[in-house]
């Protein structure tokens, strides 16, 4: 006697089901107690890692364990439903998901964004409403991959709706993945609706997708890693890997107790050994998720196997009440939690542990809340159920709301005064005045120059030169040539240096990769988990065409955290800190003697002091200059020293001199604001650096022409 696949499915949801009261027992999946404890503890890392708690670095794994869990819950009914019906209703499907997700997403979100308007810098609520607005759409992990690939507008606070990216890659999955199953389910029909066909359309297709999705992570980690960790497609293997569970559930229920209790407490372990020791900036040589990312997810996969049948041991741990309780608040816990961190610590103005655990604390009572309030009644409202058109109504009219609170509370006025307070010659401080300041605060974070736009500075990725003819400014035609050759701070001071060449008549040629030292050093760089080929490319490349073009001379400059880890010369050993900073120097040395040889001046330019804070936003909120300083930073530069060790070589210009007088920096100089991020000076601060780099310059000429 045969059974159909609808009897199988029917019969296995039954089998599943031994641990569930007889009197709720039916033919479609129904809740499985062992889920929602690793809901709960998928929550429980993520909220530990978020929280800066110590021995979870890799407590982020904890999303990789929800995508496993929600591919086979999903799947599980979609494959119930094609299996009674022969199909898959879009307009039932979708309009479940909106009554799912769209009511709490968007609550979280309206709250989000009023809270930011309240307790965080006017500056910031103009980019946070950009990202709820993405996040609104579940989009938001497109917006977060471009961010974090911008090496200039990543260097920003974390955006409160940042957890949202997850949610995007759920619902973009989820807006193809019914489709898929509908074609799956026609090819099935055709090929006459056995068991044989079943597992061979629907298991063969999710293995192809969990192919060409984990061969496209690998890839896209290597070459772009933010679009590898935020996008869909290098993300929907693990939820394609959840489904496939759920088409071998007939092949599960036919394994052992035994094996599957075996499999669960090894797949325990080794998700508890990710959370010890994986990192998101890398391990081992890898940046993640590339295949860093299998052990989570073959985890996930080995723990839903395990209770699927009867519960063993591990299942009925996973079943206990306050496990299943937490794993049930699950989906309010990760939406609250991290805008209450980010916004409670902004607003308080300290990371304390005992701060961030109390913030732990408000975001988990405004879960239960909501949980009781906002997600069960919209999740259960029967006349929502019967009615799918009216939930996706509802969907369109929360997504409404949250567009107009958004347009609402991101308007900010235009801030060009602050207050200051004037300082007499014999130390004497006045009575503080309002002073205008240029640019406005918030025309600063803009204002960087056309070197991005125009070419002149490149991203992490590329390798290519840029124009020379294409990236020289000043006087272009001049006999006399400067190049401004380095990281992002090349492309900080060549405001300062282009302004020299007005007044001096150089022509002056700017190129600048972010990240990458032009000290002779190969970089490891966390993004990659590994050498940051592309900079040692540049570099190479740049400087041979320097050597081939001859100006008179180089500007170097270099960021003091572009050294960062750096390989030991020839071994594969990777320092940092102290070590590293000596392996720079030497490598800056070897730049200099290059240029120097072939007969280039050289002058070097300390990277701007590093601000623990964003002095614009600072100022934004307080509105007083005194009160948005901060210390000079201590870290040791490599321009310093080899400044000091090659003195007839190489001249250091002190770009901080007028920033940073004595142990102080200054956010606003002569009406100037100084920063428009933590790092990087505006436009129109470094311009008025002009005569100290044009005297630098002058004299490296000089020295140059003397012969040394």
């Amino acid at each position: 006697m045969t059974t159909s696949i609808s009897e199988e499915f029917s019969m296995t949801v039954l089998a599943q089901q031994r641990v569930i009261p007889a009197k709720t027992r039916t033919a479609a999946p129904v809740r499985r107690d062992d889920i929602q404890g690793l809901r709960a503890i998928a929550v429980t890392t993520v909220v530990a890692y978020h929280a800066g708690m110590p021995f979870v670095p890799g407590g982020f794994v904890g999303v990789d364990l929800f995508f496993v869990l929600s591919g086979f819950l999903i799947t599980q009914l979609l494959l119930h439903e094609v299996a009674t019906t022969g199909t898959v209703s879009l307009r039932q499907f979708w309009a479940r998901r909106a009554r799912r997700i769209l009511p709490l997403s968007a609550l979280v979100l309206v709250t989000t964004m009023l809270a930011v308007r309240a307790f965080m810098s006017p500056l910031d609520r103009k980019a946070i409403g950009t990202d709820v607005l993405w996040s609104a759409l579940f989009s938001g992990n497109w917006r977060f991959a471009q961010q974090q690939t911008d090496y200039l507008a990543s260097d920003r606070d974390p955006s409160p709706v940042l957890h949202y990216w997850s949610l995007g890659v759920e619902e973009q999955f989820y807006f193809v993945w019914p489709v898929l199953l509908i074609v799956l389910a026609v090819v099935w029909r055709l090929a006459g609706r056995g068991r044989t066909t079943y597992a061979i359309a629907f298991g063969g297709a999710f293995v192809a997708v969990i192919a060409a999705s984990l061969a496209h992570s690998v890839h896209t980690t290597a070459a772009n890693q933010p679009y590898a960790f935020f996008g869909t497609p290098s993300r929907a293997w693990q939820l394609a890997a959840g489904a496939l569970v759920a088409v071998a559930v007939p092949a599960i229920m036919r394994l052992r107790s035994r094996i599957r209790a075996v499999l669960g407490a090894a797949a325990l372990v080794l998700f508890a050994l990710c959370v010890w020791l994986l990192d998101e900036s890398g391990t081992a040589g890898l940046a993640y998720p590339s295949w860093l990312a299998v052990a989570p997810t073959l985890a996930g996969v080995l723990l839903v196997v395990s209770g699927t049948g009867t519960y063993g041991r591990l299942n009925r741990l996973l079943s206990i009440r306050p496990l299943t309780y937490v794993g049930d608040l699950s989906f309010s816990i990760y939406l609250w939690h991290w805008p209450v961190l980010v916004i409670g610590m902004a607003a308080l103005d300290t990371r304390a542990v005992e701060v961030r655990l109390g913030l732990v604390a408000v975001a988990l009572g405004l879960s239960v809340a909501s949980h009781r309030l906002v997600e069960n009644p919209f999740r259960r409202a029967r006349v929502l159920a019967r009615r799918p058109g009216l939930s996706l109504a509802v969907g369109a009219a929360l997504v409404t709301a949250v567009v107009a609170v958004v347009a609402y509370a991101s308007h900010a006025e235009t801030i060009d005064h602050v207050m200051t307070t004037p300082v007499t010659g014999d130390g004497h401080r006045q009575a503080p005045v309002s002073q205008h300041i240029t640019p406005s605060l918030e025309a600063a974070a803009s204002d960087a120059g056309p070197f991005k736009d125009m070419g002149c500075h490149v991203g992490f990725t590329q390798t290519a030169t840029p124009s020379w003819d294409g990236c020289t400014f000043a006087d272009k035609g001049a006999r006399q040539r400067v190049v401004v050759l380095g990281d992002s701070i090349g492309g900080a001071v060549a405001p300062a240096v282009i302004a020299a060449g007005e007044q001096r008549g150089w022509a002056v040629t700017v190129w600048a990769k972010s990240r990458c030292p032009m000290a002779d050093v190969t970089k490891f760089d966390p993004e990659l988990g590994g050498a940051y080929g592309a900079c040692d490319v540049f570099r190479e490349a740049a400087l041979r065409q320097i050597e081939e073009r001859r100006p008179d001379l180089v500007v170097l400059a270099m960021s003091r955290l572009s050294t960062g880890e750096l390989a030991v010369d020839g071994s594969d050993r990777v320092t940092e800190g102290r070590e590293a900073v000596v392996l720079a120097t030497r490598g800056l040395e070897r730049t200099i003697d290059r240029l120097h040889a072939a007969g280039i001046g050289v002058v070097l330019s300390d990277s701007p002091n590093r601000a623990p804070f964003f002095p614009t936003s600072c100022l934004a909120q307080k509105r007083d200059v005194s009160r948005c300083t901060f210390p000079v930073d201590r870290q040791p530069s490599v321009m310093a020293a080899a400044a000091r060790l090659m003195p007839d070589e190489a001249a250091l210009v002190d770009a901080n001199a007028t920033a940073c007088p004595g142990d102080t920096c200054l956010p606003v100089v002569g009406g100037v604001v100084v920063y428009r991020d933590k790092l990087h000076f505006t436009q129109t601060f470094a311009r008025t650096l002009a005569d100290r780099f044009a005297a630098g310059i002058d004299a490296a000429m000089a020295r140059e022409a003397r012969g040394g």
